[in-house]
């Protein structure tokens, strides 16, 4: 997809950091966008944003670990502008941070795996089959987690590894289908984003007696801080248009690890397992 003007794009958790940069941008390409986020006055800023910028713009409250909400976000785009042409799968919470996986609840299990990853299938599942109806050229992006080619952490990057897999399925397929459509994995380094306060939206029906556990509040607050001092969204934007243009499967915001890159993969090839993350950012902060 290299002509942007005139199409229609659908970006999720758009309300603030990397989702509310890619509306922007894709604004400034020329696009309609229509955005959902699950917290209204957030996605009402970004509309008003857009707006301000002539951007023509539709926003819905959208929970995307509901599939009726994707499909009420697609609907919407068609009434409204049409044809949709690219769709940026990116909300995204934090999940669980209380201590070792078999200690998760199947209230964490759920609530991470519905934002994280269930909504990137639905995402899927309700945008590509009506893109391959209209037969113009198209992308998807999924975001993914530089968490999906280095190293295990916790349930956030259980997610993230089966939404890069999910990501060169529907590639493969897309291609095999002749289809014009292409699809990016888009793995974010160290981005300055809200991502480790989503459980400020968690539903009460998903929550733990208690809340988290002051461990887990800690390790939260410490990641968060280091997230506030990395790239900017709005660079990470700037890419994904290049990736986008190029067709590339995978966007991988950061190279300095690329070593530890190539490590995971000769440790799986030498039948060894390499060092679990602490929480989901390891020693040296990735994400």
């Amino acid at each position: 997809m290299e002509q942007f003007a005139g199409k229609t794009a659908v970006v999720t958790g758009a309300g603030s950091g990397m989702g509310k940069a890619f509306a922007l941008r894709w604004g400034a390409e020329g696009m309609n966008v229509v955005i959902g986020d699950i917290q209204q006055d957030a996605l009402d800023a970004t509309v008003a944003e857009l707006s301000a910028a002539d951007v023509p713009v539709l926003g819905l409250r959208t929970d995307v670990s509901k599939l009726s909400d994707i499909e009420a976000l697609a609907d919407a785009a068609e009434d409204r502008f049409g044809k949709v042409h690219l769709v940026n799968n990116n909300a995204g919470v934090e999940g669980y941070l209380d201590g070792p996986i078999w200690a998760a609840t199947s209230k964490d299990w759920e609530w991470t795996l519905s934002v994280n990853l269930m909504s990137v299938i639905y995402g899927v599942q309700t945008f590509v089959p009506r893109m391959l109806a209209h037969g113009e050229s198209g992308h998807v992006v999924n975001t993914c987690s530089m968490t999906s080619v280095i190293t295990a952490a916790n349930m956030y990057g259980i997610c993230k590894h089966a939404i890069l897999a999910l990501t060169e399925v529907l590639a493969a397929d897309l291609k095999a289908a002749g289809a014009n459509i292409g699809a990016t994995g888009l793995c974010p380094g160290i981005i300055a984003t809200n991502l480790f306060h989503g459980s400020r939206n968690r539903p009460s029906a998903l929550a733990n007696e208690g809340g988290m556990s002051s461990s887990g509040a800690a390790l939260r607050e410490s990641m968060h801080a280091t997230l506030s001092k990395g790239m900017p969204p709005s660079e990470v934007a700037d890419k994904l248009v290049t990736a986008v243009r190029e067709n590339a499967l995978y966007l991988l915001t950061d190279h300095e690890w690329d070593s530890r890159i190539v490590g995971r993969h000769e440790a799986i090839m030498a039948g060894t397992v390499g060092p679990a993350a602490t929480g989901m950012l390891d020693a040296e902060g990735v994400r």
